[in-house]
């Protein structure tokens, strides 16, 4: 047996790209056109408070809803609330997900901040309007049915 022969290689080869001129750019059009907000944007971000109403067993009772803090899609806000004909308030920590697609943000209940007897934290879900001015969902508790709140003024 002989030594191992290295097999020939053909010489290397330079292998030149002719690019022409590029096109020229295209006017932009109307079908180009780009929203001012961006749907991607966490909307709790610039609206931290938020009033209105729910409904529950105890009757339609008012609603402060208080953005703490916003981390991309996750947020951090507080509960509170006032039964006017009872004079009962509380208010408890909630930590909730935005989905821009949808436009949906789920919220669930965390501590208490402030108890009052008998009343218990709940969840809630609800959509966000493209212009900003509502957020309105569901109360996910049985007993329980729609909040509305609106930005503070």
């Amino acid at each position: 047996m002989g030594e191992p022969h290295a097999a020939a290689l053909p010489p290397a080869q330079t292998v030149y790209i002719v690019l022409g001129e590029p096109p020229p750019a295209a006017e932009p059009s109307d079908d180009a056109w780009v929203p001012d907000e961006d749907h991607g944007e966490n909307p709790f971000e610039r609206t931290r408070t938020w009033i209105g109403d729910y409904d529950c067993p105890q009757g339609t009772t008012e609603m402060t809803f208080r953005i703490l803090q916003v981390r991309g899609s996750r947020i951090k806000a507080v509960f509170g609330f006032h039964h006017a004909e009872s004079g009962v308030s509380g208010k408890y920590l909630m930590r909730g997900r935005y989905d821009a697609q949808a436009r949906t943000a789920t919220f669930s209940p965390g501590a208490w901040l402030e108890r009052p007897p008998n009343y218990v934290t709940v969840s809630m879900k609800g959509d966000l309007a493209l212009d900003g001015s509502l957020f309105a969902g569901r109360i996910e508790h049985p007993e329980c049915g729609a909040f509305r709140l609106r930005p503070a003024s």
